[in-house]
């Protein structure tokens, strides 16, 4: 009270002093920089920095690392996000402060879903939720934009990690919860005390139509990002305008739908590898389409001219669908011709083909499937189509015979989204199929959680069988290939090959009926036959028979022990 004007001056200074001395990390970030290996890093950073209106920038290898300083405003604070184990860049942190940035906070990420959760809990305003599987990149960037415009945080949840995700969530508030894309069940069964809103068609393109509508919903829009959903892009991450999934030369037919019918008519495509799908879109729907092929940046972080660079694009992991035809045969035999198609990828591919045959260079038929087959991982499968015009050309062991194959395919029936076209000669053989089978049993075992159906050869000749089932799990309808690779069955066999398939009390209950196919034939590439039976689904407790012997065995032996005991006492 009685200082002088002198001393309050200088206590005042102090306080300015310690204030100007506390550390850069109290500071605030004004923009987000990504140094990781990890694509749920990435993601995770750029969406924090959109939630909070911040500039986001990643590195996508170590020379863009050392490049990047250059287009990085040196005005705005960095929050530097940084995988502990896989960044791109060593001491990125230091890097950045010798070329005179200020990084006012460093976040060193343990893994990409520690990452995910850290920054949903530094958003404490959120109370907006999506949850999703990590495993399906490209789900994440479906509802990248409407996260943004719905000021909803993304969740990575499967299995593993849903008993911290759920945690997580009891300690915040919950408007809005949305499930999005196929998720393990203990996520829907962990989640559902919040009733969420499900968004699961079994299909990519789909689910990201539904998700596009429901930003339409709270957002006009007139343009229109297009994207395969295969990496991380500014751009497709900003929530400026929703993104719509396109094939790389096919778009599919429910996309184009869409479109036709949204009212939008401007539309950008991220990317050069799209440009012929850019094509496409105009053709069939008549709108704008501009090319997003590169990226103006100011030299120095706003300098006087711009470069035009590539874009900066974070991969993302994604399924290689490979598929190829081997053969193609016309067998006189049955009239048919028969290709045989291969799968070199590791899931299931589904394909739909359109088949040209000429004759001494003129087309004579046109073949292909009504609907689309599935070809199993890792597998070859052929098919027959009835071709009654070769059996009327004249000299076919002479003539020139040949095979335009043009197939769409993808990972389920409504994603035929890439394009197979391949040109091959086709041979003539004699073969007619004499084998004949039943399907008799479909038997669940609870203790292991494996289903087995029961074929029987019933005919003379040997054969391979490759059986499916039709189920539902969790309220949805699934196909299940009980074997990969074809099984073999001597005439008169029987075998009953199962398949791990986890279902509760409520599935067992769904599936008192089990529709059954079997493709089968004499030969192991060409099951050119199929059975279809509808069998009851009957229940095993796995009790081993062997396990029950013993125990009576050894029951009935102390039984003997004590009456033998008793006569000698007596």
């Amino acid at each position: 009270m009685g200082r002088s004007l002198k001393q309050q001056l200088k206590y005042v200074l102090i306080i300015v002093c310690v204030i100007a001395s506390v550390p850069a990390a109290c500071a605030e970030a004004e923009q987000v920089v990504t140094n990781s290996g990890d694509w749920r890093d990435v993601y995770s950073g750029v969406m924090y920095a959109n939630l909070r209106g911040m500039p986001a920038s990643f590195i996508t290898d170590a020379p863009h690392a050392t490049d990047m300083p250059n287009y990085l405003d040196k005005n705005q604070d960095i929050l530097l996000v940084e995988a502990e184990t896989s960044p791109f860049f060593a001491n990125y942190e230091g890097t950045l402060t010798t070329e005179g940035f200020t990084v006012s906070e460093t976040y060193k990420s343990p893994d990409g879903r520690g990452a995910n959760l850290h920054f949903a809990g530094e958003l404490p305003d959120i109370t907006n939720f999506i949850v999703l599987d990590d495993s399906y990149g490209y789900n994440a960037i479906s509802v990248a934009p409407y996260a943004v415009k719905s000021r909803s945080w993304v969740l990575f949840a499967d299995h593993e990690n849903i008993d911290e995700v759920s945690g997580f969530l009891d300690g915040r508030t919950v408007t809005n919860l949305l499930i999005y894309g196929r998720v393990d069940r203990q996520v829907n069964d962990s989640l559902s005390r919040y009733n969420p809103e499900i968004i699961d068609y079994g299909d990519r393109f789909d689910n990201n139509i539904a998700i596009t509508k429901k930003y339409q919903d709270i957002s006009e829009i007139s343009q229109i990002v297009f994207t395969n959903g295969e990496f991380i892009e500014n751009e497709i991450m900003s929530g400026r305008e929703p993104v719509l999934f396109i094939g790389t030369n096919v778009i599919p037919e429910q996309t184009v739908n869409y479109l036709n019918g949204s009212g939008i008519d401007t539309g950008v495509v991220i990317g050069n590898d799209l440009t012929d799908a850019a094509s496409m879109i105009t053709a069939r729907t008549g709108m704008h389409v501009f090319i997003k092929f590169g990226q103006g940046r100011g030299a120095g972080g706003g300098g006087a001219f711009s470069l035009v660079e590539t874009l900066d694009e974070f991969p993302l992991p994604k399924y290689d669908l490979i598929m190829s035809v081997v053969s193609a045969d016309y067998n006189q035999g049955t009239g048919g011709l028969e290709v045989v198609y291969q799968n070199d990828a590791n899931i299931d591919i589904f394909s739909k083909s359109s088949v040209s045959i000429f004759v001494d260079g003129a087309q004579v038929a046109t073949v292909g499937d009504e609907e689309a087959i599935v070809i199993i991982e890792g597998t070859t499968s052929g098919v027959s189509y009835d071709c009654p015009e070769l059996a009327a050309q004249p000299s076919l062991e002479t003539a020139n015979i040949t095979a335009e194959v043009y197939a769409v395919f993808g990972e389920s029936p409504r994603s035929l989204n890439r394009l197979l076209q391949q040109t091959l000669g086709v041979g003539i053989i004699t073969f007619v199929d004499q084998s004949t089978i039943d399907a008799t049993k479909v038997l669940y075992t609870k203790k292991t959680e494996r289903l087995a159906v029961t074929v029987t050869n019933t005919g003379d000749v040997p054969c391979y069988v490759r059986p499916d089932v039709l189920l539902r799990i969790g309220g949805r309808e699934q196909s299940y290939s009980i074997v990969n690779d074809p099984l073999y069955l001597p005439a008169g066999g029987s075998e009953s090959p199962s398949c791990r398939i986890s279902m509760t009390d409520a599935d067992i209950a769904d599936n008192r009926i089990v529709p059954v196919h079997v493709a089968y034939g004499e030969r192991e590439k060409m099951l050119g036959k199929g059975l279809d039976k509808d069998l009851p689904l009957e229940i095993a407790s796995g009790i081993n028979i062997m396990i029950i012997a013993g125990v009576a065995i050894a029951i009935i032996l102390i039984a003997a022990g004590i009456l033998l005991r008793r006569r000698r006492k007596e």
